[in-house]
């Protein structure tokens, strides 16, 4: 089982990222509004506020998204979905992502009857 995070700088691609992976199988997600440190800084400290524009172009906020994977053929799926869905857009610096082991995975609440 693995934890893919992803990073992305490129919000218009956020729906085909998403609706790619749904239909992969990839149903249990979540998506978080981040701020990366440099868009932080540039925003918060004026010294730094010249480092906005070499962060995401003057875009304050990216989305991240935390998906546990089952097995390492899906990973490859997702993997190579989303390498390929922001080289069509043919822009740099769009996000990133990575992948970690992940030991356990559980619900939280009560089970379903």
């Amino acid at each position: 089982m693995y934890l893919l995070i992803a990073v992305i700088n490129n919000e218009q691609v956020l729906e085909d990222l998403v609706t790619g992976w749904i239909d992969m199988g990839i149903t249990e997600a979540t998506v978080a509004e981040t701020t990366d440190l440099l868009q932080l800084i540039s925003n918060n400290i004026p010294i730094f506020a010249g480092f906005r524009t070499m962060t995401t172009g003057g875009a304050t906020h990216n989305k991240t998204i935390f998906t546990a994977v089952e097995d390492k053929e899906l990973l490859d799926k997702a993997t190579g979905f989303i390498q390929s869905l922001f080289r069509q857009t043919g822009k740099p610096s769009q996000g990133f992502y990575f992948v970690v082991p992940l030991v356990d995975k559980g619900a939280l609440g009560l089970e379903a009857l």
